[in-house]
Formats: structure tokens, C-alpha cells, sequence
């Protein structure tokens, strides 16, 4: 929260720090998107390097420069981008994780499969984390203010930053998102964007190989979730989507309710 910012920048006061230091994110995403953030504030932008400790945080949190905290409106809704120093990803520290934190990061690595096309699950895990991490910088290089093709990483958000609202946080981050690109699938196949097999395809890499869960809880209300996504922070031309398509993934805007519903039907949402 800025709350955090404001006491960690009461912090650096105490410490002295000037411009000429260095800011240390160790831990996982929320640690070093606060970490960024305070540092991009600090003096008006003193370095920082990130060492994310779980695989949301190397496969993504920490890539890339996108900073912020959240406020009751929405997540990230205040922020910066601050380009790190440097991340430093040491694999062993995923050996100390719990295995909801490690299904959290597999959320985020399926993801990548469908962004390239590429058979991630063909790598040992450290190559398939450094591989993750190749291609969020690609896409970062091209577009690092998010002002066209970098707003495919957000593949699945839409609807996994809605289910984390609706459901006060209970539902994690990588949890969410796993369902948030089912869903997604479901929206493509809806307006005619992929086919049968396609749709199947995300199931079998999400659910099948990656062992996530892909059922939208029962408690969730399908209305307040559209509500929700209808203030997401790339909603600027109407409800807009990160979509599966014959070009590949690519930003949907104006999409109708209508076919949000038949996504919600088709997942058996009542």
C-alpha cells in the first residue's frame, strides 16, 4: 500500500540514502514491486536490484520494471516504471517454497507456452526459467511502457485480477490467473478466435501438465466479476481482453457481455 512506500521511505531517510545507493528487493513479487517502487520514488529514481526468491517473482514480478501497490480500487493502480540494475535469480531458493507458492509460479510459466508457441515443458526447469524470463525482456525491449504488444503478458489477468478482488486475496495470484486464461480461452472460442482444439490445448497444458486448477469458485458472482473487469486498467475501449487468436495472443477490446457470458456458461458458472 503506499502506506508501505511511506514507511519504507521514512526508512531510507533514517538510513541516509541518496542516489548514489542501491535499493535490495529479496523476496517474492509484492517484495520487489514495493522494493521498485520505493526506489523509482526515492530522490526520483535511485537504482534497484531485484533477487526474487519464488517463481512468480523470476518468471515475472521482477522482470521488466512494472512497480506498484495496490488501493481498494484495484491492484497496481499506483506505480512506476523502474527498470532494475539487475535480477539475480537463484534457483535453489524454490526448494524452500510450499507447493501452493510453486503452483502460483506455474501459473505464470504456462502463460509463456502460449505467447510463443514454444514447448517449455521440453526444458529442465532452470531453462525453462530462463526462458520465460528471454522472452518477458523481448517483449519488454519492444514496448516498456505498455503502450502496444507489451499488454500480452497480461495474458489471463483481466479475470485473474477480478477473482483476486472478489475473493478478498483468498484466491492467489497464480491460482487466479491459471482460470483467468481458461477463461480466456473459453472468450476467444466464444467470438469465433480459436477452434476446438485450441480451447482443449489450454486445458491440457494448464490443468493436465501443470496440475493447476481451472473451476471458477462457486462463491463468486458472475456480475460483480464483470463489473470488476469493466475497470481493469487496460479497459480504455470498453471490456478488453488479452485473446488467443489466429495472429496469436493480441489486446480485444469492446468485447460484447454477451460473450462473457457464453465464457461463464461454457465453465459452468452459474
Amino acid at each position: 500500500s503506499l502506506q508501505t512506500i511511506e514507511v519504507i521511505s521514512e526508512q531510507f531517510a533514517k538510513f541516509g540514502l541518496t542516489r548514489s545507493d542501491v535499493v535490495i528487493g529479496l523476496g517474492g513479487g509484492m517484495v520487489t514491486d514495493v522494493a521498485g517502487f520505493a526506489a523509482a520514488s526515492w530522490h526520483r529514481g535511485t537504482a534497484v536490484v531485484q533477487i526474487p526468491t519464488t517463481l512468480v517473482g523470476m518468471v515475472d514480478a521482477a522482470i521488466g520494471g512494472k512497480t506498484g501497490v495496490n488501493i481498494a480500487q484495484g491492484k497496481n493502480l499506483i506505480g512506476a516504471f523502474w527498470q532494475p540494475s539487475a535480477v539475480l535469480c537463484d534457483i535453489d531458493a524454490l526448494k524452500t517454497l510450499p507447493d501452493r507458492e510453486t503452483r502460483c509460479g506455474l501459473g505464470e510459466v504456462a502463460k509463456y507456452h502460449f505467447l510463443t508457441g514454444d514447448d517449455l515443458l521440453a526444458l529442465e526447469l532452470s531453462a525453462r526459467i530462463a526462458r520465460c524470463v528471454e522472452i518477458k525482456a523481448d517483449i519488454v525491449a519492444a514496448d516498456e511502457r505498455e503502450t502496444g504488444g507489451r499488454a500480452v503478458l497480461n495474458y489471463g489477468h483481466t479475470l485473474a485480477h477480478a477473482l483476486e478482488r472478489s475473493s478478498d486475496f483468498e484466491l492467489a495470484h497464480g491460482e487466479a490467473v491459471a482460470i483467468g486464461m481458461i477463461f480466456a480461452a473459453h472468450l476467444a472460442h466464444s467470438l469465433g478466435r480459436i477452434d476446438d482444439a485450441r480451447l482443449a490445448h489450454h486445458y491440457k497444458v494448464i490443468r493436465d501438465s501443470y496440475g493447476l486448477g481451472v473451476v471458477i469458485p462457486r462463491s463468486v458472482d458472475r456480475k460483480v466479476l464483470i463489473d470488476l473487469m469493466r475497470h481493469d486498467k487496460k479497459a480504455i475501449n470498453g471490456l478488453t481482453f488479452v485473446l488467443d487468436g489466429a495472429n496469436g495472443v493480441e489486446i480485444v477490446g469492446d468485447v460484447e457481455e454477451k460473450y462473457l457470458h457464453q465464457a461463464f456458461d461454457s465453465m459452468e458458472l452459474l
